[in-house]
C-alpha cells in the first residue's frame, strides 16, 4: 500500500508538470495570435527605464525573504532554525520547484530534520499551516475587492469585519487543522507576513504591467496578486506553472468585463505574467545555485558534528518524539 501511494504521488506529480507544460505552451499560442500586440508589449518592456527593470528583478527576492521569514516563525517550537539557513533552503526549493515532483519541498523536509533536527512530521505541518495561511489571506483580499467595487462604504464595512473573521479563522485552524501543532501567536504572526508578501506581489503586477506599457490601478494589481497566489496552491504544477500565467490572462479579461482597465486582453496579462516569471528565474537560478553550496556545506559540517558526539558518548540516545519512521510517514508532504 505504501508502495502504491509513493507511486501515484509521483505519477500524479509528472502530470502535473505536464500539464503545467501544456498550458504553457497554450499561452505561447495564445500570444503568438495576437502577435502585434505581444511586439508592442516587449518593445515597451525593451524602452522601460532602468529604475522600473531593477524594481521588478529586486521584487522577488523580497518574495523569498518574506516567505522565509514566516517560515522561521512557524519552525520555532519545533527547532532552533537560524534565519540564514531558512533563507538558502527557500531560495533553493524555490528553483528546485520548477522540476516535477516538487524536489524543492522534499529536499527541505529532509534538511530539516537531518541538520536541524526537526521531525518530518513537524516540518510537514508548517507547511500545511503555511499553506492555509496564504489561501486564506488571498481569499480575504478577494472578498475585500470585491466588496470596495459597489462603493468605499460597502468595501471599508466588509474590510472590517472580515479581519477579525480571518484572524478567529487562524485560530480555529491551528488548533483544529493538521498544522494544530503550531501556536495560535505563530500563525497570527505568518498570517500578517503572507500579506506582506501580497503586497510584494502586487507590486510586481503593476510593476510589469507598467513595464509592458499598459499601466493599472493599485487596486487591480491588488487583484492579480491575490490571483496569482491561489494560483500557486494548485496541488498539480510546481510554482504555479502555467497555472498562474493564465489565471492572470483570465482575471485581466475579467477586469476588462467589469470596466476597471478597458485595454486589458488576455495576452496582456499572460505577457506581464511571463515578465514577472522571467525576473523571478533571474533571482532563483543564481540563489538557488548558491544555496545548493551553502547547504551542502552546513549538512556535511553537521553531520561530521554528529558523528563527534557520538564517539565522545557511545550510548545510544533516546529516539526524538515525532522523528520514528511510523510518525515520520503518517502526513503525506502536501500536494
Amino acid at each position: 500500500m505504501r508502495t502504491r501511494a509513493l507511486l501515484m504521488r509521483r505519477w500524479r506529480s509528472i502530470v502535473g508538470f505536464l500539464v503545467g507544460v501544456l498550458l504553457v505552451v497554450a499561452a505561447a499560442l495564445v500570444l503568438a495570435q495576437n502577435h502585434d500586440s505581444f511586439v508592442e508589449s516587449l518593445r515597451a518592456v525593451a524602452a522601460s527605464p532602468p529604475w522600473l527593470i531593477a524594481i521588478m528583478l529586486v521584487l522577488p527576492v523580497g518574495n523569498a525573504l518574506i516567505v522565509s521569514w514566516s517560515f522561521q516563525t512557524l519552525m520555532r517550537r519545533f527547532g532552533s532554525v537560524p534565519f540564514a539557513d531558512m533563507f538558502w533552503l527557500i531560495c533553493s526549493a524555490w528553483l528546485l520547484n520548477y522540476l516535477p515532483m516538487r524536489p524543492g519541498l522534499v529536499g527541505r523536509l529532509a534538511y530539516h530534520k537531518a541538520v536541524h533536527r526537526v521531525a518530518i512530521k513537524d516540518s510537514v505541518a508548517v507547511s500545511v499551516a503555511l499553506a492555509l495561511m496564504t489561501g486564506l489571506a488571498a481569499a480575504h483580499l478577494l472578498l475585500c475587492w470585491l466588496a470596495f467595487m459597489p462603493g468605499a462604504t460597502l468595501g471599508v464595512a466588509t474590510l472590517v469585519v472580515t479581519t477579525v473573521g480571518v484572524f478567529v479563522i487562524a485560530n480555529i485552524a491551528a488548533d483544529r487543522s493538521p498544522a494544530g501543532r503550531v501556536p495560535r501567536s505563530a500563525l497570527r504572526a505568518s498570517l500578517v507576513l503572507r500579506y506582506v508578501d501580497l503586497a510584494i506581489w502586487a507590486a510586481r503586477m503593476w510593476v510589469a504591467f507598467e513595464m509592458i506599457g499598459h499601466p493599472i490601478p493599485v487596486m487591480v494589481s491588488v487583484l492579480l496578486a491575490a490571483a496569482i497566489q491561489l494560483a500557486y496552491l494548485f496541488p498539480l504544477t510546481g510554482s504555479g506553472l502555467g497555472v498562474a500565467e493564465w489565471s492572470i490572462g483570465l482575471v485581466a479579461v475579467w477586469a476588462v468585463g467589469t470596466g476597471l482597465e478597458g485595454g486589458l486582453d488576455t495576452s496582456h496579462g499572460i505577457t506581464a505574467t511571463l515578465i514577472s516569471r522571467s525576473a523571478e528565474l533571474v533571482s532563483a537560478v543564481p540563489l538557488g545555485l548558491v544555496a545548493a553550496g551553502v547547504l551542502a556545506r552546513h549538512r556535511i559540517r553537521a553531520a561530521r558534528t554528529r558523528r563527534l558526539q557520538n564517539a565522545s558518548d557511545p550510548s545510544p540516545s533516546p529516539e526524538e518524539p515525532g522523528s520514528g519512521p511510523e510518525q515520520a510517514d503518517s502526513v503525506p508532504p502536501p500536494g
